[in-house]
């Protein structure tokens, strides 16, 4: 049996939305192929909790649609998937028309035809220490979930099983509300999901569905090799690097701007750690703050960013905005120098006053 969690990591690393429907990484032994007899409504669940396939390969179209408050974007591509880490999407409809993605488990390709430029990221050497980091954690992030079965569907000409996920944590379901799969009766294939997500006011819901499918087909090594046209603009994409410090002196060496500390942090919080990431050439300091309850986030980087929130506020002069995110708010802006944000689950008012506290 195959699991699906190895393209979900690819999705973390810009592999777009083909991660959350695509192979994980470990390969079991084919004598543990799927029941014939028609499976218990607990069975069920647990292949959706749990990612697994019996198919090795899948060939097929994608279509993925996206929806926001009052907008709606369809993309769709061409897609060869080899289980556990080889897959080449060719977008052929939407605003990304044109453009290639190729990984064969080693290089990831990402060809924007539109600027004529060719990503290369290597998730190999000193990258593959951080997928692997990633794919633990997608690992723990797939099992903070409950399943609960909703019946029979017929998806691309497919008998399914229809599934909802719920997130256990509350906070969590706040912000991911809705997600679906309808998983393919003869291998547990995901041929289609959904998923709603909600960042303060703003939701988006996208649906993911695969047509066309041909599954276990063999498929050459040559469809997931790349070559960019020879005039393209070749970028090497390197994966964030992380280190923890345990105080802003020390976390001050290892970058090049000065970092602001907050002064004003309600008494019962203490800070825990300093983390820095550097991601070509761009690089951040984040604050960590616990009362052995909550958390506190003040994080700071040298890459410009545009403040998007439910409201527009003011943090000592300066535009900023604020939304929440289940129970917690999150505290944007930017000065002439940095661009910061404060998250935690303290009120507005307080999250306003730790931010201007860093300018006293």
């Amino acid at each position: 049996m195959v699991t699906r969690k190895s393209l979900l990591i690819l999705g973390l690393l810009a592999l777009v939305v083909a991660a959350s429907v695509g192979g994980y990484a470990s390969m079991k032994s084919s004598d543990q192929a799927q029941d014939t007899s028609t499976p218990s409504e607990s069975t069920i669940e647990q292949h959706a909790l749990g990612n697994n396939t019996t198919v090795t390969s899948v060939t097929g179209t994608v279509t993925v649609e996206t929806e926001r408050a009052n907008d709606t974007q369809t993309v769709r591509a061409d897609v060869w998937q080899r289980l556990p880490n080889h897959v080449r999407y060719e977008y052929t409809d939407g605003p990304t028309a044109g453009d290639v993605m190729v990984s064969n488990g080693s290089d990831v390709w990402m060809y924007n035809d539109t600027r004529n430029t060719a990503r290369h990221l290597r998730l190999s050497g000193e990258n593959a220490g951080l997928v692997q980091n990633l794919t633990e954690a997608f690992q723990q992030f797939s099992d903070a979930f409950t399943a609960e079965y909703q019946g029979e569907a017929m998806v691309s000409g497919r008998e399914t099983y229809k599934v909802t996920l719920q997130p256990k944590n509350e906070s969590f379901g706040n912000l991911m509300q809705n997600q679906t799969v309808w998983l393919d009766q003869e291998n547990w294939f995901p041929v289609k999901t959904h998923v709603e997500t909600s960042v303060g006011n703003d939701t988006t819901a996208t649906t993911m569905t695969y047509s066309n499918l041909s599954y276990n087909a063999s498929i050459s090594d040559e469809r997931f090799t790349y070559t960019p046209p020879e005039d393209a603009k070749v970028i090497d994409v390197g994966l964030p690097e992380t280190t923890t410090y345990s105080s802003v002196a020390d976390a001050q060496e290892a970058v090049d701007f000065a970092i602001r500390e907050p002064t004003d942090v309600p008494d019962d919080y203490s800070l825990e750690n300093v983390t820095v990431t550097t991601s070509n050439g761009n690089a951040s300091a984040s604050l960590l703050y616990s009362n052995g309850t909550d958390s506190l986030v003040v994080s700071q980087t040298s890459a410009m960013r545009p403040s998007r929130g439910d409201q527009t506020v003011s943090v000592a002069g300066h535009d900023a905005t604020y939304s929440t995110v289940g129970e917690q708010g999150l505290l944007q802006w930017s000065d002439d120098d940095s661009g910061y944000s404060v998250t935690g689950s303290l009120s507005k008012a307080s999250l306003i006053d730790v931010a201007e506290s860093m300018y006293c």
